[in-house]
């Protein structure tokens, strides 16, 4: 088809399932016989090795805190009302079914890992489904075959998060935005699945402003080359894109509202986000310079792919997917104010394809060379590859153990407390839990409680729950909340407990030890030396007691060791601040 003709070229596509017949134009090194074995090869291989990180990579603090949310969906409560959280809620719904089906086990994390495999499989599909639409076959495979091992893909996506599903439904989007002339059909499915995306993260609006720049970017660039739809079509289009768009958020708005929870949406998923001087704003107020030389970069690269393309068509759909993308990276480089490696996942995904393009496409070989021509792009393909397996080996190390550890924090959790029983944590990284203060403290939150904007009520929050277990010591706790906890709260391992220090017992003679206790509970007393003797408040001690709120005092005898109030649950448990403890009495 010539370069000036109107229409869309020889694509075919249907729905999902991509049909390509070659473009004039576009030179591709012919596909040898060993290609699709051998990429079919790199990922099964790359399949098991996600496996094996799936349970041997260290957990991020975002898993737990998700699938904290999931446990309250699946246990009656209302996220935003019930449960803190700062996402949308598509992706916790979703999962709250399986959550329930598995139960409180400490190694939750690893299986709700190995439930997102799926979707990772699809991610890799809509990789494969864009190159070949927007190129061919092979590029197709060897995008997939090389975003599967992208680090920041295969590392990041790896983790229980939401944007899993995110990155997924916006590359379904893209696949059926890629695929032949624009209808009303797509254009509505289009927006139904960005609809669903911006339910699982509101990050989705950085994506549909990116897309919506990107349209009439691709239109310039290929301006006087092809001839656009009819305005009543477009039109059409457009409002189909909306109303699809709106879909998924308008009903789970309404099942809120249904309960009485649209104040908590409203404030959970976008007021609480939407703070000024936030993260990025406020440490790097520059970091719009940035922009200058991304913009011209990514527009440049666009006009190149669409200068290189058969078609004015198919350089349209190259650049709208390219102009997209480098949009997104800009956005967030130069403007969004928390930035995670997450965060890049769209970008991510698709970058290895316009790679794989640059590699594969090129001109014509001398008739005399058209083997070497074919295999040397797949080998320099193969050892990017192997670049990827090393760089991921390297940054994402599987054997520190980390993973385990957070297993049997997760074990001693379940171990020391029951259900209903509160304890404090940063962002509900003890899942199974109710958490005596509503708010997770993650970026967004610690900026609020700087700014005054909420209060650190935590200590009245742990005494009015009657609190018993917290995490241990972290930086990241309000500095009020984190001297209260140091000061009523013993460590017992990888948790601490009620409870305090009193001190070693004279040697010679008997030793008056006075304490407060602030959080009534049943208290033990007790030593890591030889069995103590003494009274408590003028009553001889004899085992754990009820304790008020108030001053206390305990008489030890003299004796030798470190003695120490424990809530005496924890003892009970198997749980001790002592190596060997020895109950006193």
């Amino acid at each position: 088809m010539p370069r000036g003709d109107a229409g869309f070229g020889v694509l075919r596509c249907d729905t999902f399932g991509v049909h390509h017949e070659r473009e004039p134009g576009d030179h591709v090194a012919p596909r040898p016989s060993w290609e699709r074995t051998t990429v079919v090869i790199l990922l099964v291989a790359t399949s098991l090795l996600r496996v094996f990180y799936v349970f041997h990579y260290r957990i991020d603090s975002d898993e737990p805190q998700h699938l904290h949310v999931v446990w309250g969906w699946a246990h009656g409560l209302l996220q935003y009302r019930d449960v803190f959280d700062n996402h949308a809620p598509l992706f916790h719904m979703m999962c709250a079914p399986l959550v329930a089906l598995i139960g409180e086990r400490s190694d939750i994390v690893f299986l709700m890992r190995l439930a997102m495999l799926p979707l990772y499989a699809v991610v890799l599909w809509s990789v494969y489904a864009l190159g070949r639409a927007l190129y061919c076959r092979s590029v197709g495979l060897w995008s997939a075959a090389l975003t599967a091992l992208f680090p920041s893909v295969f590392l990041t996506a790896l983790e229980f998060r939401t944007d899993d599903l995110w990155v997924l439904l916006w590359l379904l989007a893209l696949v059926v935005l890629s695929s032949e002339r624009p209808t009303v059909r797509r254009a509505a499915l289009a927006g139904l699945l960005l609809g669903m995306a911006m339910s699982v993260s509101l990050k989705t609006v950085l994506l549909v402003l990116a897309l919506a720049a990107a349209t009439p970017g691709a239109v310039v660039l290929t301006h006087g080359r092809w001839r656009p739809l009819p305005g009543g079509v477009l039109a059409r289009c457009a409002l189909a894109f909306i109303l699809g768009l709106a879909i998924v958020p308008a009903i789970l708005v309404g099942v809120f509202a249904t309960r009485g929870a649209l104040g908590p949406l409203l404030y959970g998923a976008v007021i609480h986000n939407t703070l000024p001087g936030l993260g990025e704003w406020h440490a790097h107020p520059l970091r719009p310079v940035f922009l200058v030389p991304i913009l011209p970069a990514v527009w440049y690269g666009a006009r190149a792919l669409v200068h290189r393309a058969p078609t004015a068509a198919l350089g349209f759909r190259r650049a709208l997917l390219f102009l997209a993308s480098g949009l997104v990276f800009a956005l967030l480089v130069g403007v969004w104010p928390i930035v995670s490696p997450e965060d890049f996942l769209p970008v991510a995904a698709v970058g290895p394809l316009f790679l794989v393009a640059t590699v594969l496409t090129r001109p014509p070989p001398p008739v005399t060379r058209p083997a070497r021509h074919a295999l040397a792009p797949r080998t320099a393909l193969l050892l990017l590859v192997g670049a990827e397996a090393l760089v991921v080996l390297g940054v994402g190390t599987p054997w520190d153990g980390r993973a385990r550890a957070e297993t049997a924090f997760l074990a001693d959790v379940l171990r020391l407390t029951r259900p209903h029983e509160y304890v404090m944590d940063l962002k509900g990284e003890t899942i199974f839990r109710p958490r005596p203060f509503f708010y997770v403290i993650e970026a967004v939150t610690k900026t609020r409680l700087r700014q005054a904007l909420i209060a650190d009520s935590i200590p009245e929050r742990l005494i009015a729950t009657r609190t018993r277990v917290v995490v241990p010591d972290q930086k990241g706790f309000p500095p009020r909340a984190r001297a209260f906890m140091n000061a009523n709260y013993l460590s017992v391992g990888s948790l601490r407990v009620l409870g305090r220090l009193l001190g070693p017992p004279s040697r010679t003679g008997p030793t008056s030890i006075p304490f407060e206790v602030v959080i009534p509970a049943r208290y033990a007393i007790v030593t890591d030396g030889a069995a103590c003797a003494g009274s408590l408040d003028g009553a001889p001690y004899d085992g754990p007691r009820d304790l008020r709120p108030g001053l206390h005092e305990f008489h030890a005898a003299a004796g030798e060791g470190q003695l120490a109030l424990i809530w005496a649950s924890a003892l009970q448990r198997g749980f001790s601040p002592f190596a060997a403890a020895r109950p006193c009495g």
